[in-house]
């Protein structure tokens, strides 16, 4: 994928570069030009046409740019002058507007403030609005400090005007929610996605300040929405987009741990027995070391609790640091490949090798009673690929891939949101 020019419009108070700093190093490590939009939102003089001229003077003389506007960033999008310029619009945690709305208005014309107050007494909340509560509970220390710091107080201004535009720009919008926001809550947010755009929301991780808690969730699922299914983290100077080690890693560990009495219990696996998911483990290690170096495949099925042998841990330890090592290799990642019977591009097999690896080991894990780990990378590229993979069209398209998507409730750790995507229970597996 040719690197995609971002610029991302901040919500109320308008602190573009201290919001959105992290997101911009992870898009930009990707190959990819991001332009945080500076508003002093603070200030009375400025209003909803000024923060549209703001980002018109970001889009510059860029083409075929991706606009992303959190929060009341949305009522700045409609009103833009540079349109021509926009190729894709993303609202993340979005107030979005209707033609005529005040942003003042669109709390009461949504239902805004009763959505909250309900998620907060479902999930025995106070009501009260409390800014740490609400907007920094996810974040990390540092990135709570410096946004507590480096946000502005809104000024009125913009909250009395009225949005002024007669459509949406006529390009692809998507509209990202995150799980856990505390101020528009996610199904809020779904409904008025759908009742105002007609668009599906996505869900993702993450509070409401999802860019500053969890950028590279958010920099991987912006790039999976451009269609980089391929590669949601862009092969650097060596050619390799990222590194299987950790969930090797995991899976030993986990493999090593499972005990002979262990191999007839059941799994998160439909029908399947431990025994058959450490077969299906090993058979498909082999095969993506196959197809790291372009091999054609050894035939062998998928599952098969049968051809699991006495020394099936320390052969799939082995094998492990083998497709470490042949996904290390540039070449792996060039080209296509073939496994399962399915021909697609390397890079994107990646990804897929990953997914197995981490939900494989969750698996296996839960089965066995074992405790499971997975770093954030590896989980924010597994989020992204079964978001892309579990809508309907896909899931009738890829029978098999995945189980249909389980609702893990209205404020999921960030594994049970992989793991519903995917089809798992986390709450049947303790």
């Amino acid at each position: 994928m040719m690197g995609a020019t971002f610029v991302l419009v901040p919500g109320a108070g308008g602190a573009g570069a201290v919001y959105w700093r992290e997101a911009v190093a992870e898009l930009e490590k990707r190959g990819h030009t991001a332009v945080p939009v500076e508003i002093q939102g603070d200030d009375p003089a400025l209003g909803l046409p000024e923060y549209a001229a703001l980002t018109d003077e970001a889009i510059g003389e860029h083409r075929d740019v991706v606009l992303v506007a959190h929060s009341l960033g949305a009522f700045t999008v409609p009103m833009i002058g540079k349109r021509a310029a926009v190729s894709r619009v993303v609202l993340l945690n979005a107030m979005i507007p209707v033609p005529g709305e005040t942003p003042g208005e669109w709390f009461a014309a949504t239902g805004a403030d009763e959505a909250r107050r309900k998620a907060n007494e479902a999930a025995g909340r106070s009501n009260e609005f409390d800014p740490e509560l609400v907007f920094l509970h996810d974040l990390p220390e540092g990135a709570r400090e410096e946004m507590a710091e480096g946000d502005r107080e809104p000024a009125d201004t913009p909250f009395g005007q009225p949005c002024l535009f007669e459509a949406w720009p006529d390009v692809p919008t998507h509209v990202l929610v995150a799980r856990e926001d505390r101020l528009f809550p996610a199904e809020f947010q779904a409904r008025v996605a759908r009742d105002r755009l007609g668009v599906a929301a996505e869900m993702l991780p993450g509070g409401h300040m999802v860019a500053k808690s969890r950028p590279a969730e958010l920099a991987v699922r912006l790039l999976l929405l451009l269609g980089d299914k391929a590669s949601p983290e862009a092969p650097g100077p060596s050619g390799v987009g990222f590194d299987l080690v950790d969930a090797a890693a995991e899976m030993r560990r986990i493999a090593a741990g499972v005990r002979d009495d262990q191999l007839d219990l059941s799994t998160p696996c439909a029908d399947w027995t431990v025994r058959d998911l450490a077969a299906h483990v090993c058979v498909l290690t082999t095969a993506f070391i196959r197809t790291a170096r372009h091999a054609p495949p050894d035939g062998q099925a998928p599952g098969g609790g049968a051809r699991l042998s006495p020394d099936w841990r320390e052969r799939l330890g082995h094998d492990l640091d083998t497709l470490v090592a042949a996904w290390r290799e540039p070449s792996a990642w060039q080209g296509e490949a073939e496994a399962g019977g399915v021909t697609m591009p390397s890079a994107e097999l990646a990804t897929v090798v990953l997914d197995e690896l981490v939900l494989h080991g969750w698996d296996l894990a839960r089965a066995t009673g074992q405790r499971f780990t997975v770093t954030d990378h590896d989980l924010a590229v597994c989020t992204g690929f079964a978001a892309a993979m579990s809508t309907p069209d896909m899931l009738d398209s890829h029978p098999g891939l995945y189980g249909p998507v389980v609702d893990t409730g209205t404020d999921p750790a960030s594994l049970d949101v992989l793991l519903g995507l995917a089809g798992r229970d986390p709450g049947r597996w303790p």
